[in-house]
């Protein structure tokens, strides 16, 4: 019988803490490489096509990168000092910050131009497609590792709290970026002039459906990858 043969077991993340630096953890880091990497062979494709569509679109899948590197970080730090509550606490606020721009990437399908009689149309759709999805795992594995950091260290409770408070500021923040054409350091270069503005546009009904919307799309998507990651089919 099949389940004679298999079970299906949970992944307890306490269970490797003595292990700071995992090869699961170098191994996504590779893999996800590698996809970026053919993302921009799609690019180099539609170079000969017609010239390139918007060389922003490789700049975006790099700031994508950047909330999954601190993301790593936090993860490891937080296996290998769990107790240093402050460095945890501004890896997630430099983590939140530019979170945003993983799931950002899904908006620029707004960039499609349709012609169904030409070929580049069809190109164009599977690039743009393929740029947002490596973008939104970028997105999704750095919200598994900070989340794993904030259970570790804070405790079950305060991190899936966390968890929770990041989707709709995901949203928002990418509400920001595509609306408003704000960037993620803009807070760091001018503090004062945009937390305003990111105060005052809070309440704006299209700053609350992006929010509501993108935080239903993360959490949805997020669940399938935790399940997937914390219970597999092991041969027994």
């Amino acid at each position: 019988m099949f389940f004679s043969r298999y079970r299906l077991s949970r992944i307890d993340f306490h269970r490797d803490k003595e292990s700071v630096v995992t090869i699961e953890g170098v191994v996504a880091l590779l893999l996800l490489l590698i996809l970026s990497l053919a993302a921009v062979v799609y690019h180099l494709i539609r170079i000969q096509y017609n010239g390139a569509v918007d060389f922003s679109l490789d700049w975006n899948l790099f700031l994508s990168w950047i909330p999954l590197l601190i993301a790593y970080v936090a993860r490891v730090h937080s296996r290998a000092r769990p107790k240093q509550y402050p460095v945890t606490i501004l890896l997630s606020f430099s983590w939140l910050l530019f979170f945003p721009n993983a799931p950002y990437m899904i908006t620029d399908l707004i960039h499609l131009s349709v012609d169904y009689g030409r070929n580049i149309t069809w190109h164009d759709a599977i690039m743009l497609f393929y740029y947002a999805q490596v973008s939104l795992i970028n997105g999704l594995i750095s919200l598994y590792w900070v989340h794993h950091a904030w259970l570790r260290v804070f405790g079950g409770r305060i991190g899936n709290i966390l968890l929770l408070l990041s989707l709709p500021l995901a949203g928002y923040g990418i509400y920001l970026g595509r609306i408003k054409r704000l960037n993620s350091w803009d807070i760091i270069t001018d503090p004062v002039r945009h937390l305003g503005l990111v105060v005052k546009d809070i309440t704006e009904k299209t700053a609350i459906l992006f929010a509501a919307e993108f935080a239903l799309l993360l959490g949805m998507l997020y669940l399938v990858l935790w399940v997937l990651l914390r219970y597999r089919i092991r041969k027994v």
